[in-house]
């Protein structure tokens, strides 16, 4: 039986006679165990929700009580071994070897590299997060509800969850697999990950049983942000056309999103991923913009300005919270949550994040992955951030009582309508929703293909698109349950849960940049 797949950096189709139907190629130890625990915890969800719940809520109730100081440090940590890497003679070596030639140009490298890994989040949390820490600040930082403390503290807590640290997370990632794939040879396996540390103690069954446990930890938690995706367009079609929320809204959203993502994948790394990408980045700076000049401009400079400088000279405190009390479970909920769901993406995203830098130095790759995204991360979330605490203090809190009344997804369109032109906003902002979440299914569907087959190459990276449509597939039904039975509370919790495998395989990660760097300076 011919079968046609994609083959080769450039997505071209290719035909290979003889070769049988995908699922005749893949590792099995990696596909048939994460496909069958996801299709139980779906079958989980569908039949018995409240058991589900209750079970997920108390694994993850035992991850914030007892690892937060695991994530919190480990990310920190992650951080101080980027900067150490810049200033280091490796950061010269270049990914793939001194002849090796770009996929991309910087600037389509960037565009691809920022909204592969910030996918809807910022969308989601660019409003609320702010307003929610401004009117319920933590009762140990002793900051009254509603105060100026309060809304630079607001602000400030958004950047340690949004910038620098969570970056340096698939900074390490990306960067150890760039390395050990296109320099050393490696499989296209999160086992290259801990190739260098372990060498042939790694033996090839456990790298694919630690490939099946990242398939389906990040199949969950790509699942948690599309039902986040969910919600929010959801909210918006209600706002702008007064289409309530429903399974069946949810359920037409997941199948539109995942559908182009499918299309778009199908097109190669060439064409559909850093077409999409470009059109997320312009659209991204086009209402970062707008609302910076529409908006209260003047109070977003002043208020950036403090809070980015609170971030910064309160930088470890903040970073590991040393003033929280242990009976307090805030970081638990908010920082340990935010990053856990980095970890839970980085193992299957530095697949595809190292898979497009080849031809760019080790330098170039922390530039473009850590800090040039930090900045990013720190102009959106004080334009939009900025801008809904001034109305939100404005209007008497009004803002948050959006939140309290229809949830956190409701609050960026009640934002617009404080602006000119809110209903073309809006419009916007539906279509920024989809496309993020379409760029971030394409390429980690690209790597969920790649890393359940058995000959994907650093010659030919491409896999077949069933693969990739039956994964796609599996996120949409299992999003859409997210968002119809979970709600936000849920998406947390499957997120806290995606990411403690993360952490573990991300600090083994860490560990082997480290040995690279000993081994390259001994040479």
């Amino acid at each position: 039986m011919d079968v046609s797949e994609k083959d080769g950096e450039n997505g071209s189709l290719t035909w290979h006679p003889g070769r049988r139907v995908f699922w005749k190629q893949v590792k099995p130890i990696t596909f048939w165990p994460a496909l069958v625990g996801i299709l139980l915890v779906l079958a989980i969800t569908i039949v018995d929700e409240r058991h589900f719940i209750a079970i997920t809520s108390a694994i993850n109730a035992a991850i914030i009580e007892h690892l937060s100081a695991l994530f919190l440090y480990s990310a920190l940590g992650l951080l101080v071994l980027c900067v150490c890497v810049l200033f280091s003679p490796f950061a010269r070596t270049r990914i793939g070897g001194v002849d090796a030639t770009p996929i991309y140009s910087p600037f389509r490298w960037f565009a691809v590299s920022l909204t592969t890994v910030i996918a809807m989040g910022i969308l989601f949390w660019a409003v609320a997060e702010p307003v929610v820490h401004f009117n319920e600040p933590p009762s140990f930082s002793g900051l009254q509800p509603g105060s100026e403390g309060a809304r630079t503290f607001a602000l400030a807590a958004t950047f340690v969850h949004w910038t620098l640290a969570p970056y340096a997370i698939y900074t390490i990632a990306g960067l150890t697999f760039a390395l050990g794939f296109y320099n050393f040879g490696h499989d296209f396996s999160v086992g290259t990950l801990l190739r260098p540390l372990l060498g042939n103690h790694l033996r090839a069954r456990v790298a694919e049983s630690i490939d099946g446990l990242v398939l389906f930890a990040v199949v969950v938690g790509m699942s948690a942000v599309l039902s986040a995706g969910l919600l929010l367009i959801g909210d918006g079609l209600d706002f702008l056309f007064a289409i309530p929320g429903s399974p069946t809204v949810y359920a037409s959203t997941a199948m539109f999103i995942v559908a182009v993502a499918l299309l778009s994948a199908g097109s190669g790394l060439r064409r559909g991923i850093q077409i999409l990408a470009r059109i997320n980045t312009v659209l991204f700076l086009v209402l970062m913009f707008y609302l910076f000049a529409a908006g209260p401009t003047a109070f977003l400079l002043e208020q950036g300005a403090r809070s980015l400088a609170d971030f910064l000279g309160n930088f470890f405190s903040r970073q590991l919270l040393l003033a929280e009390p242990p009976e307090s479970h805030w970081s638990g909920w908010w920082t340990t949550a935010f990053y856990a769901s980095w970890f839970a993406w980085a193992p299957l995203s530095c697949l595809f994040l190292g898979k497009i830098a080849r031809g760019y130095t080790v330098r170039q790759f922390i530039l473009v992955n850590l800090f040039l995204p930090s900045v990013f991360g720190v102009l959106w979330f004080t334009v939009f951030g900025g801008a809904a605490l001034f109305f939100d203090g404005q209007s008497g809190g009004d803002m948050y009582a959006v939140y309290r009344e229809s949830g956190l997804a409701a609050m960026a369109y009640r934002l617009f309508e404080f602006l000119p032109g809110s209903t073309l906003l809006g419009v916007v902002f539906i279509f920024g929703c989809f496309i993020s979440f379409i760029t971030a299914t394409d390429s980690n569907t690209d790597a969920i293909g790649g890393l359940c087959m058995q000959s994907v190459t650093a010659e030919h990276m491409g896999s077949p698109f069933g693969v990739k449509l039956l994964w796609g597939t599996v996120i949409g039904i299992v999003g859409w349950c997210s968002a119809t039975f979970l709600g936000a509370d849920g998406i947390k919790m499957l997120s806290n849960l995606a990411g403690l495998p993360g952490v573990l395989i991300i600090l083994g990660a860490g560990m082997s940049l480290v040995v690279m760097m000993w081994r390259s300076g001994r040479d």
